[in-house]
């Protein structure tokens, strides 16, 4: 019961660009948010103010300094120092945009998670939803997701640790996990070739895949490619067009 209250909690949070947990009371720095459709995100100072073309710019050096960074040292051995020293700026420079490392990295998680929730919306959109029973449309959204986890991989492998650390990052990838599943297993409800499965499980089940697939195939230095791709949507569609016979599942047929 705990579990489903806390998944509800997750599921219903509020909406918008702020980052959940964040303080609202004036007690602790803004939340992160979203500029605008084509900026970068703020951290909390540069939240406070408007900022101009060079200013976004120079932010959007900074974020892709800390994704190097993470990647090179991992979050927990990653300095501010480290990220000013790729960005080639100072010390001075990113307290104006980020509050601390922290900071920055809530920032990255909500630039991911925007992102995210672009190829969540494509899975049920009226009028372009997935439909998983065309192997050439699945095999385009997996090849949205893979590009999506690559983008982002520094970060994304250092999601367990944030989570552990940081309870506002946490919840939100956790969102961020269950939208992408629950939109899947809302097609895969709506799939009458998929009758049998749980589509809630179904849907856990690809997202676990595609992620941890991502993360191995990284691990042991082997490419993501086309070939990969073509697998792994292979295995998808035939788990869901033709699945075998579920134990305790009467035959439909």
């Amino acid at each position: 019961m705990a579990r489903a209250t806390r998944r509800t909690r997750l599921r219903d949070g509020g909406s918008g660009t702020r980052i959940p947990g964040a303080s609202a009371t004036g007690d602790e720095p803004d939340p992160v948010r979203i500029v605008d459709g084509s900026s970068p995100v703020a951290g909390a100072p540069a939240s406070r103010r408007s900022l101009r073309d060079q200013g976004k710019k120079t932010m959007r050096r900074l974020l892709d300094a800390a994704m190097e960074a993470i990647d090179q040292r991992g979050y927990h051995g990653t300095r501010v120092q480290d990220v000013v020293d790729i960005a080639n700026t100072s010390h001075g420079t990113f307290y104006l945009y980020f509050a601390n490392k922290e900071d920055l990295v809530r920032a990255l998680t909500t630039e991911a998670t925007s992102e995210a929730s672009n190829l969540t919306r494509a899975v049920t959109e009226a009028g372009s939803a997935l439909d998983i029973g065309s192997w050439d449309h699945l095999r385009s959204w997996v090849a949205d997701y893979s590009a999506l986890w690559q983008g982002y991989a520094p970060l994304f492998r250092s999601w367990t640790d944030l989570a552990a650390i940081d309870q506002g990052v946490g919840d939100q990838i956790r969102r961020m996990v269950l939208a992408h599943s629950d939109a899947m297993a809302v097609r895969i409800k709506a799939t009458p070739s998929a009758g049998g499965l749980d589509p809630e499980v179904a849907g856990m089940a690809i997202v676990a895949m595609l992620d941890r697939f991502h993360f191995m195939r990284e691990f042991v230095g082997e490419p993501v490619d086309d070939d990969a791709l073509d697998t792994l949507t292979t295995m998808i569609h035939r788990a869901l067009v033709r699945p075998g016979r579920v134990p305790g599942k009467a035959s439909s047929g």
